[in-house]
This record gives structure tokens, C-alpha cells and sequence, in this order.
């Protein structure tokens, strides 16, 4: 999603064509204001309330 949209798309994406959309942390239903890659290799997201999600791999 967009900066400032509910969720976080993560993309397939094959041959340079999307292929597949997931939308993650769109239950907490709030607004995601910055997105980074930290040197853990996982994403951190955070809202507009302040909350910070850290999404990375199982």
C-alpha cells in the first residue's frame, strides 16, 4: 500500500509482471506512515499512532 494506506503490500512478482498480492497488518486497522529495512533484514513499519511493527521472516 501506499504510505499512509491501511495495510502493507507485499508483491510477487514473475517475468517482470505482478503475479500475487498479500496485505499485511491490515486487522490493525490503522495508517502506516514510514516503512525501513533494518540491518536485521526485517521491515519496520510505523503508524500514525506510533506504533511500530516489525515484519520479518519465520
Amino acid at each position: 500500500g501506499a504510505l499512509g494506506g491501511s495495510h502493507i503490500s507485499r508483491l510477487t512478482i514473475s517475468n517482470n509482471k505482478i503475479t500475487g498480492e498479500e496485505r499485511l497488518l491490515a486487522d490493525k486497522n490503522e495508517r502506516f506512515r514510514d516503512l525501513a529495512q533494518g540491518k536485521d533484514g526485517a521491515l519496520y513499519a510505523v503508524t500514525d499512532g506510533g506504533n511500530l511493527y516489525k515484519i520479518a521472516k519465520k
